[in-house]
C-alpha cells in the first residue's frame, strides 16, 4: 500500500518528504481510508491558497475528550509522518495518523457553510453515538 491513497477521480498525490513509501497502518482489503467531498475539496483548497503554502495538507486527528469521549480536531500540516494514511483528493492531501485512523477508518468528510456556521462535518460508520454539535463522538 503507498503512504498516499487516491480518492477516487483525484489527480494529486502526497509527498511524504523521503519516507518510506508504506504507512503502518495496514488498511483492510480493498477498503477506502475517507471520502472527502467536493466541498471540503473547495474549502481547503481556497484556505491552502489563501496561506500561500501549496505544501499544506489537511491533518485530521482524534482526541479524547469532548461530551462523548473521543473529539474530531483540524489542522494544517506541511510534512506526512512515518504513520500517516495520506488520502488524495482533487489537488488536497489529508493525513491521518495511525492511532486516529482506527476511529475515522471509512469516515466521509464533508464542509458545511449554512445560517448556523461553517464547519467541517465527519460522518462516520465507527461512531455508536455523536453529540449534539457532531464534534464529538464514542465507540
Amino acid at each position: 500500500m503507498s503512504a498516499c491513497q487516491s480518492q477516487p477521480n483525484a489527480a494529486s498525490s502526497c509527498s511524504t518528504g523521503g519516507l518510506p513509501p508504506s504507512a503502518p497502518f495496514v488498511l483492510p482489503e480493498g477498503a477506502t481510508p475517507l471520502r472527502i467531498s467536493d466541498a471540503v475539496i473547495s474549502k481547503v483548497g481556497a484556505m491552502i491558497a489563501e496561506e500561500g503554502d501549496p505544501n499544506l495538507k489537511l491533518r485530521i486527528f482524534v482526541t479524547g475528550g469532548g461530551c462523548s469521549g473521543f473529539q474530531y480536531g483540524f489542522a494544517f500540516d506541511e510534512e506526512a509522518k512515518a504513520d500517516d494514511t495520506c488520502v488524495a483528493a482533487g489537488g488536497i492531501n489529508v493525513l491521518v495518523d495511525a492511532s486516529s485512523m482506527q476511529y475515522v477508518m471509512g469516515a466521509e468528510i464533508d464542509y458545511e457553510d449554512s445560517l448556523e456556521g461553517s464547519r467541517f462535518v465527519i460522518r462516520n460508520p465507527n461512531a455508536a453515538s455523536t453529540c449534539g454539535c457532531g464534534s464529538s463522538f464514542s465507540v
